[in-house]
Parts: C-alpha cells; sequence; structure tokens
C-alpha cells in the first residue's frame, strides 16, 4: 500500500502546487485503494482468499483459514490425502489427476502457483502452468478457443444453470469470509453443471 501510495500523482492539468495539494489531499486514499484493488487478480500481489475444489461427483469442499498460507498449505494436503485414499499410496499420484476449471489455464493455476512461491509454500505436487497442459479442461477454453474470453456466469444462463450466491466475483474484496466461501462453492457446483453439459454424448 505504501508503494502505490508513493505513485499516485496528481492529473496532469493541474499545475499550481497549491492545485495539487489539494487534489491530493481530496483523491489520495481514494485513488490508492482503487489501484490497490486492481492488483486483487494479480498473484504478484494479489491474496488467496479461499479454495473451492471437488474430486469427481464428491462433495464440494472450501479450503479457507485465517492465513493465505494456511489455507493454501491445508488445501494441498487435504488434496493429496483425498487423492491417495482413493486412488492408494502411489508417489506419482499427482499424474492421473484431470483439472477442470473456467479460465484455469490463466489464471486459477498460475495464481495458484505465484502465491505458493511468494508465501514460500512447497506443494508436494507440480501445478500444471505450462501455456499448453495436457490434464486441463478448461471450460472457457473449450468453449472460446484461445486467446477468447467468457465469464462463467455467461454459461451458467446459456445452460440455465441456477446460481445461488449473495455476491458476485467483483465484490469477492469487500465480501466477508462466509460470504466468499459461499460464492467458491457456488462457482465449484456451478462448473461441474457446466462441463457435464460441453462432455455429454
Amino acid at each position: 500500500m505504501d508503494r502505490i501510495r508513493k505513485s499516485i500523482a496528481a492529473p496532469g492539468q493541474y499545475k499550481k502546487p497549491e492545485s495539487i495539494a489539494q487534489w491530493m489531499a481530496d483523491n489520495l486514499e481514494t485513488e490508492t485503494a482503487l489501484a490497490a484493488s486492481k492488483t486483487a487478480l494479480d498473484g504478484t500481489w494479489g491474496r488467496i482468499a479461499c479454495i473451492g475444489w471437488a474430486i469427481d461427483n464428491g462433495p464440494i469442499m472450501v479450503t479457507q483459514f485465517g492465513t493465505e498460507a494456511d489455507t493454501l498449505d491445508c488445501w494441498a494436503t487435504d488434496l493429496q490425502e483425498y487423492v491417495r485414499r482413493v486412488n492408494g499410496d502411489d508417489p506419482r499420484w499427482y499424474t492421473r489427476l484431470n483439472w477442470i476449471g473456467h479460465n484455469l489455464i490463466n489464471f486459477d493455476l498460475r495464481f495458484l502457483w505465484q502465491r505458493s512461491r511468494v508465501l514460500g509454500i512447497k506443494l508436494d505436487f507440480p501445478l500444471p502452468v505450462e501455456r499448453f497442459p495436457k490434464n486441463v479442461y478448461d471450460t472457457m477454453v473449450e468453449w472460446c478457443g484461445y486467446g477468447k474470453y467468457v465469464k462463467q456466469t455467461d454459461l451458467e444462463l446459456a445452460f440455465g444453470i441456477v446460481r445461488d450466491d449473495k455476491i458476485t466475483g467483483a465484490e469477492v474484496s469487500t465480501a466477508s469470509p462466509l460470504e466468499i466461501a459461499q460464492h467458491c462453492q457456488e462457482d465449484v457446483r456451478c462448473l461441474r453443471e457446466i462441463y457435464c453439459r460441453m462432455v455429454q454424448a
């Protein structure tokens, strides 16, 4: 926040020192908060609030703890234990994972990888962050092709999937932990329905 605050400057049309000083007094904190909010989806500065996930048709789980590091560490541990419980104690269990998500290639997987590095969390399995991963089904890429964009909520509308949510993705940064967890759970539930519709024979 200090770095962002120091980067804020009055617009170029303000020339007089007193006008610049007045603009800064009136706008510095608002502009700082706005600039900070734009970093939320950047793994360099953003934070993991929670992680929603499910395996096959199993229950939807939301990992959310007091600190970001604990959230990421517990998710990684729970995922590994869940898969090993189902598939046995294979040291290369992660090679059998097929990751499914919306904008998963360009956002979620890379964000998790970036935050694990920033936080110093050593994951016991690799995240598929290469450009064209083989074991990832990204509903956005499958629907639009590479380089194009569609909102998950638009696919929900197109498929007639009703979302039961109190907030939107844009409101996550100001929502309560409970609202964020519920939103994350709905994301996974709706995504699973979208995936099933897209791969049905």
